[in-house]
């Protein structure tokens, strides 16, 4: 079971399954700066996005107000383009509310880009649109969850472009462990004691431990919905660039090329659209040569950061 699992952990979106195309759904319209009422860990909040802008005179604040609120990423952090996406993931927490109200989360480590359009990798490869790809066309920020190998789920988020979207790969567990031991254990015949870092350490794994499948989490609004949420992590740094949202400093993130989609061609399969937090145990596949590259880059700008803190005065 476990060299199974291991195996659909190298499944992308490369690998596809047949699928009737049909019209993709549009998704449900509401008014400019308002969110529904939704209900995050039982407390009912009311996210009123222009009342808040309108009420914060300080440029930053007024662009988070518009990304967080009430604990969770709103639709301009995920209506960015898919590598962008893919990287400001890395580091924030991925919250799971199941139907009793326990909470699971998992801090996000591995993310893959699949922007679509040219990209052969992608279920959406030249505009392809199916009833099993159609949340990739739903608003950024909208849960797809495929099944594959006939008996595996894969999780992903729309983000901005037609049929662009992130496959989550693994993530580091934070809370619910009990419970991820106990899914990770359904199947197995004799049970088995995960270290935490195995316990998520794949697209596969993750949705296990995670209790993420196609009947209950796809075609989902993450800005919205209290099964599934994204929740910023505090960050400990400083960055110049606004675009750059992600909880963990750019010299600490590798860009490799993605795992499972030879198939795909040369041309695809070695673009740099996986991304990772180095150094992670939770990470399900390392490229060791990559990380040699960032960690020399990291030793630069250390260097150079002792240099100006001697030059102050």
């Amino acid at each position: 079971m476990e060299k199974e699992i291991d195996d659909a952990d190298g499944e992308s979106q490369g690998t596809s399954l047949h699928s009737v195309e049909v019209s993709a759904r549009k998704p449900r319209k509401r008014p400019v700066g308002q969110l529904k009422v939704f209900s995050t860990r039982n407390v009912e909040v009311s996210a009123d996005i222009s009342a808040t802008v309108a009420g914060n005179q300080n440029k930053t604040s007024e662009r988070d107000s518009k990304i967080i609120a009430n604990t969770r990423f709103l639709d301009s952090f995920y209506d960015v383009p898919c590598d962008q996406l893919a990287k400001n993931l890395l580091g924030h927490v991925l919250v799971r509310q199941l139907s009793d109200g326990k909470l699971l989360k998992g801090r996000i480590v591995e993310t893959e880009c699949y922007p679509g359009g040219e990209d052969r990798a992608s279920h959406s490869f030249q505009g392809k649109m199916t009833e099993r790809n159609a949340p990739m066309y739903m608003k950024p920020g909208t849960t797809y969850v495929y099944f594959t190998y006939g008996m595996y789920h894969c999780f992903n988020i729309s983000s901005q472009g037609p049929g662009a979207a992130v496959l989550l790969r693994a993530i580091e567990p934070l809370e619910g462990m009990d419970y991820m031991q106990q899914e990770r254990n359904k199947k197995r015949k004799v049970a088995c004691m995960y270290k935490a870092h195995q316990l998520a350490n794949g697209p596969s794994k993750l949705c296990i431990s995670m209790s993420i499948d196609k009947g209950s989490c796809n075609a989902q609004d993450m800005c919205s919905w209290d099964g599934l949420w994204i929740e910023p992590a505090e960050r400990d740094y400083q960055c110049g660039d606004s675009t750059w949202l992600a909880a963990v400093e750019a010299h600490k993130v590798v860009a490799t090329s993605r795992i499972g989609i030879t198939s795909s061609g040369a041309e695809w399969a070695s673009k740099p659209y996986r991304f990772y937090v180095i150094g992670n145990a939770s990470v399900s596949k390392r490229d060791k040569i990559k990380e040699k590259e960032v960690m020399s880059i990291a030793e630069i700008l250390e260097k150079e950061k002792r240099r100006c803190g001697s030059l102050t005065p």
